[in-house]
């Protein structure tokens, strides 16, 4: 609440909520928009399918209802576009793929209840997307020969040996790009003030934790309830007297990083550095005024896969390419990124077990042997087998109302690459 606040200690149970979750959090605030997204439409004829072989039965769980309507209908759509893709190439040695689907709800009970249903009747889990995916842990451990390849917003899932993703994230922070702003800004990683969303707080911790390995100061920080505070006014006055440099407000939602930076603009404060993660989003500028937006800075080790990087990445292309064709008008967000790479991972690894044939303890295998996987550039360069999350990096930042790649001109760098291992419990 004041400045030089420690870092709190967190329970195991709140590692739910981090870089992952975060991003939910920011879906959650404008599903309106988000799930305006326009489905198949009637008529359009599906893309034809080449594999007339046996179907190889893949599940996915997504949360499509509940609380939310829609959060990661994203996802949903791009194992949807995914499985349109690998059809028409003839299959997996002329084995179609067939999706079957399920329904996580944003619940504990409808996640757990998902799993235990879909784990008979399929050969695989793949692409699935779940805020509280680890409510689905004991069902998992029961299915030892079952590979599920999805994007983990649970960490603890990831000590489940046929649990494995294609962009890890353990508990911990890749710096890289933050060295790289640093070098660009000198003397504002001195001077750091940090928000910490209280829904998300783990996020937060991570990159303070972060900032201070690579020498940073944090000079100011505070909790903040996000979810139901509508004026930053407060807060951008003591950062501003405080002397802050360097604003992180990578743990907000979007119309949340929206409110902030109106309020700074408000307040004529321009601080050298604003870092906000969560607003590289199709959505972003429905709620977010361009110019207060201005100079935010965006590390990340994905690709810009709302369309910039479109001519150099072949898997942002191929992504882009079949979410239109299969669902025309829809628009892409990480978490169909994600599912899009897992599915990716998946299809590489049952091609490199045997494909048509494999089983499902020989994929699991070909996946813990998987180590170095970039979806054709769509993720930075991880290492899946071991779970080791990825370190190279992109910087982009909001400019003139877009998002603009600054380094490097295409693909990741590498330079200052480094993961900051975060033990805080």
């Amino acid at each position: 609440m004041s400045k030089e606040t420690p870092v709190p200690a967190l329970s195991p149970r709140s590692r739910l909520v981090r870089a992952g979750a975060v991003l939910a959090i920011g879906a959650m605030a404008l599903t309106a928009c988000s799930s305006s997204s326009k489905p198949k439409a009637s008529g359009t004829p599906a893309p034809t399918s080449n594999a007339n072989g046996k179907p190889i039965l893949i599940g996915t769980i997504q949360d499509l209802t509940g609380p939310v309507t829609g959060l990661m209908k994203g996802a949903r759509q791009a194992m949807e576009a995914y499985v349109a893709m690998v059809n028409s190439e003839g299959g997996i040695g002329g084995r179609p793929l067939q999706l079957v689907t399920a329904d996580s709800k944003i619940d504990c009970n409808a996640t757990r209840a998902a799993y235990n249903d879909l784990a008979p009747k399929v050969e695989a889990f793949v692409g699935s997307v779940s805020v509280i995916d680890g409510c689905a842990a004991d069902v998992l451990q029961k299915w030892p020969k079952l590979p599920a390849v999805f994007q983990q917003l649970d960490p603890s899932l990831a000590n489940i040996a046929t649990v494995l993703t294609a962009a890890p994230n353990p508990s911990g922070q890749s710096v890289g790009g933050l060295k790289w702003i640093s070098g660009k800004n000198p003397g504002a990683i001195q001077h750091i003030g940090i928000l910490v969303n209280k829904r998300a707080a783990f996020a937060a911790h991570e990159m303070r934790a972060g900032l201070e390995a690579i020498g940073g100061h944090v000079s100011f920080t505070e909790d903040v309830s996000t979810e139901v505070q509508t004026d930053f006014t407060a807060e951008v006055i003591k950062m501003k007297s405080a002397g802050v440099q360097w604003v992180s407000i990578d743990s907000f939602q979007l119309e949340a990083v929206a409110r902030f930076l109106d309020n700074a603009k408000q307040q004529n404060w321009h601080p050298k550095v604003i870092t906000a993660a969560t607003a590289y989003d199709g959505n972003f500028f429905s709620v977010a005024d361009p110019a207060a937006a201005e100079g935010v800075y965006l590390p990340q080790h994905f690709a810009l896969f709302l369309g910039e990087d479109r001519k150099t990445s072949k898997g942002v292309d191929s992504y882009l390419t079949w979410l239109q064709k299969v669902h025309p008008g829809a628009k892409p967000d990480l978490f169909g990124a994600y599912a899009w790479a897992n599915a990716m991972l998946y299809t590489q690894a049952r091609n490199a077990a045997g494909g048509a044939n494999a089983t499902g303890e020989q994929v699991v295998k070909a996946l813990i042997n998987t180590k170095k996987f970039d979806a054709d550039g769509l993720i930075s360069e991880s290492d899946p087998g071991d779970q080791k999350a990825a370190t190279c990096y992109l910087v982009a930042q909001i400019k003139g109302g877009k998002y603009v790649r600054l380094f490097p001109d295409s693909g990741y760098s590498c330079d200052g690459a480094q993961y900051v291992p975060y033990t805080g419990s």
